[in-house]
């Protein structure tokens, strides 16, 4: 299969391409800039920005891909103008998938986030953990805003390219293999990754997830929640809930208590994936 992988310089691009070129997949790369020579990334690249619809459909045209893997975005939901952030995540998913439809790519994947959720903006809680895709609250984040609205358009899209099956992923906070020492501080202060209830993704589980949604037999638009399986900290989901949001107590009873509060399984049932990597496989908890 030849897969666009778009942001591939990223944090968790870069585990995407590594990850389908390991499983034999011809990958190319579409980012701003080359990669670092450091990256050692294989595949080919492709200089394109993905603001610019001409770019982007003589990109596709060009390469004619079997599938794409989309992941160019400001990644950051602070320290950028909110119409920045929502301008650039926007109009590169509607050019990218808009494109993608019209060429007729069997398959498209992309990042959605968590923060689609709505769940993350302050004081907003789920109904109950685990939760599952169906939990959804309007957010006033630009950065939410632009990842559920290229939901949006891939909804919208079914209908106009059918042949094409569409994978939004509600990616967790990412961490690279070699960024877990954090979790320590959030140790001693939890209120430090109490946003998102604790969760996380191993870069290297999204680089599974995305091969797993491009090689499966999904057809229409489906989206599945991308978290690892235990939470990142060390006392009881129960606890810590209770404790930084006002008393919250609709934990599932036979709820693991160090397990995600995110339900990973459709993305289970749909391609048979689940997380394989966990912080205690590089941290102990001394």
């Amino acid at each position: 299969m030849r897969v666009v992988v778009t942001g591939g310089n990223g944090r968790a691009g870069r585990w995407v391409v590594r990850d389908l070129a390991g499983a034999g997949h011809e990958v190319v790369n579409l980012d701003l800039a080359p990669p670092p020579a450091a990256l050692a990334l294989p595949g080919e690249f492709c200089q394109v920005d993905l603001t610019d619809a001409g770019q982007v459909y003589d990109a596709l045209a060009q390469y004619r891909p079997d599938g794409v893997a989309h992941l160019a975005a400001n990644p950051s939901p602070t320290g950028h103008p909110r119409v920045s952030v929502f301008d650039n995540n926007v109009v590169s998913a509607h050019n990218l998938l808009q494109a993608a439809g019209d060429l007729r790519v069997p398959r498209v994947v992309y990042a959605s986030s968590e923060m689609a959720t709505g769940l993350l903006t302050d004081g907003v809680v789920p109904e109950r953990i685990p939760f599952d895709e169906s939990e959804r609250r309007p957010s006033p984040n630009a950065y939410a805003l632009s990842k559920y609205i290229s939901e949006v358009v891939a909804d919208s899209l079914v209908l106009a390219s059918p042949s094409t099956a569409w994978v939004g992923l509600r990616i967790n906070n990412v961490i690279d293999p070699d960024g877990y020492a954090r979790f320590r501080d959030e140790w001693d202060d939890p209120s430090l990754s109490s946003a998102n209830f604790w969760s996380y993704v191993d870069a290297r589980d999204v680089g599974t997830a995305y091969r797993a949604a491009l090689e499966g037999s999904s057809t229409g638009h489906e989206v599945c929640l991308v978290a690892a399986a235990d939470t990142r900290a060390r006392r009881g989901l129960r606890e810590l809930m209770a404790e930084h949001y006002d008393g919250y107590d609709r934990v599932a009873p036979d709820h693991d208590d160090h397990a995600s509060a995110f339900d990973c399984t459709r993305m289970r049932e749909l391609f048979g994936w689940t997380p394989s990597h966990s912080w205690h496989d590089a941290l102990d908890e001394g």
